[in-house]
């Protein structure tokens, strides 16, 4: 059984009764006053509903005379004579979709029925889409006669070839899509298809094969009004074929891409060239309007551009260009695009390497490469960067942010690194911390055997027995006084003063062995490996 049009609106649009009484409550939630009035939708859309014939609407004209516009994509239709009677029957009809039909066949099929109906209507169609058909030139041909409103025409991906004879007479047509068809003849186009279009603003021939626009002398057929015209991804191979564009009358507006004579230049390049070749255009590929600076700095570049191209071989605007803006200097070409690697030295303990890095890498993978050189955890490594002029101002710069990349650190040919390990510390047996592993700087003493800081045990005293009894008090004490400090002894250095032997004393551990330091960085921190890479350099 054929479906037509009439069921599917039924069925998405028309009102369900058995549904209704299964309800308790119902809220209508109505945003147009067509339906507070029990009528349809004006926008209908019915994608993909095998929709093959118009069906019987005899009972139901009253509810579509408002619809505007109705979306049948991708349905089943294919006699002309069913497309009438939706043109004919839905009075307010402005836009009809019938992309990926079956509508192949020419209208001559059932051209009385056909004549007779559309001449007795008055259709108020101005946007008609008939994409993906394989409709043929003579049928389109009568459509846009019998439809005197129309004003915008989709012909795209109908194989249509060269319109050759046909022509199309229509007083209100501004839009034409040609896109995706086997048309290789623009002056046919232009010449026949809508020389009689006087109102035609927009043409578009995208993915044609299209290789030569119309010559001059053809140029006067076409519509005086056309503005703006798409030829992207057509075989326009030669840019003799784009000058021909300044001679298009009204032109203001162009979208030509993806042809074979713009694949050497950049999306900037193309840009500005075209530009600069066009002066009549003032927007190009759906951009932002041409600005007069950004018109001036193209015909600027493209005087440079030719500069030295022989003379016999510039084109015709480079002369054009010159007496505008004269004979301009070439721009000085420097290159700031930084370097991908850097040879640098690395050095741990007394072994030095020599590698080139790269410095897009950030400090993490950095250190999981130093890792294979020097067998050093990353978790137990700290790195050092010397910088060849910094370092002899500010000392070396240690890398802790892992996530940061090398070339923020503006590293380059000459510079090194040093590596240097976390020393670890054992506590003494018999603590309660004798089990347990910190990192710090090692004794600066060297009396302990490993290279270990012994901490004493928690039941020993922090200070020797005073062999001297305390004295009684009086019973008269001074107010504000107390007992003196072990640590007092009349300003005479003692076993109990800080400055003792065994006292402790805060130690801070040079990268490079001295201990007595307490700022490195005043005192030329890593001056040794400075001067052994940097012999002539002298740090104050």
């Amino acid at each position: 059984m054929m479906v037509t049009l009439k069921e599917s609106i039924d069925e998405k649009y028309g009102e369900k009764e058995d549904d209704l009484e299964n309800l308790e409550f119902i809220v209508f939630v109505s945003c147009s006053p067509e339906a507070k009035r029990g009528m349809l939708p004006p926008l209908m859309t019915l994608n993909d509903y095998n929709i093959e014939c118009f069906g019987d609407f005899s009972d139901f004209s009253s509810k579509i005379r408002h619809i505007r516009e109705l979306d049948l994509t991708d349905n089943l239709l294919s006699d002309w004579s069913e497309v009438v009677d939706i043109l004919t029957s839905f009075k307010s009809l402005t836009f009809l979709n019938l992309s990926n039909n079956l509508l192949n066949e020419p209208l001559d099929n059932a051209k009385s029925q056909v004549e007779e109906k559309l001449d007795n209507a008055n259709l108020a169609m101005e946007k008609l889409v008939l994409n993906g058909n394989n409709v043929n030139w003579s049928t389109v041909v009568d459509l846009v006669k019998k439809t005197p409103k129309l004003q915008e025409l989709h012909l795209s991906t109908n194989n249509l070839e060269d319109p050759g004879d046909a022509s199309l007479e229509h007083e209100n047509l501004r839009y034409l899509y040609l896109s995706c068809n086997p048309i290789n003849d623009f002056s046919s186009v232009s010449m026949n298809l809508i020389s009689n279009c006087k109102s035609l603003e927009f043409l578009s021939l995208a993915e044609c094969p299209v290789d030569r626009l119309p010559e001059v002398d053809d140029l006067p057929s076409l519509p005086t009004q056309l503005r703006s015209l798409n030829v992207s991804t057509t075989k326009i191979k030669s840019w003799d074929e784009v000058e021909k564009l300044r001679k298009f009358r009204g032109l203001n507006e162009l979208r030509i891409q993806g042809c074979p004579f713009l694949d050497e230049y950049t999306a900037h390049e193309k840009r500005m060239m075209l530009i600069a070749r066009l002066p009549n255009v003032k927007a190009m590929n759906g951009g932002s309007p041409i600005t007069t600076v950004e018109r001036e700095d193209a015909e600027r570049a493209f005087i440079r551009h030719f500069l030295d191209t022989p003379e016999d071989k510039r084109p015709a605007r480079f002369n054009e260009l010159i007496a505008v803006h004269g004979l301009l200097d070439p721009l000085v070409n420097i290159d700031l695009t930084p370097e991908e690697s850097v040879k640098v030295s690395i050095y741990h303990g007394d072994e030095c390497r020599e590698e080139s890095i790269s410095v897009r890498q950030s400090v993490k993978q950095f250190k999981q490469k130093l890792q294979e050189y020097f067998n050093i955890a990353p978790i137990n490594m700290r790195l050092w960067y010397y910088d060849q002029e910094m370092t002899k101002i500010a000392g070396p710069e240690e890398m802790k942010f892992a996530n940061k990349e090398l070339y923020t650190y503006n590293v380059i040919n000459g510079d090194y690194f040093v590596v240097d390990e976390k020393a670890q510390l054992r506590v003494l047996t018999g603590s309660p911390r004798a089990n347990s592993m910190v990192f710090g700087s090692l004794s600066p003493t060297g009396n302990t055997s490993g290279n270990t800081r012994i901490r004493r045990k928690s039941s020993e005293s922090s200070f020797p027995q005073n062999p001297r009894t305390r004295r009684k008090s009086s019973g008269r004490t001074s107010p504000g006084r107390t007992s003196p400090s072990p640590f007092q002894s009349g300003g005479k250095s003692g076993p109990f003063t800080p400055s003792s032997p065994s006292a402790k004393t805060p130690v801070v551990r040079n990268l490079f062995g001295n201990s007595n330091v307490r700022n490195p960085v005043d005192q030329h921190y890593g001056e040794f490996f400075h001067s052994k890479v940097f012999p002539d350099a002298n740090i104050s």
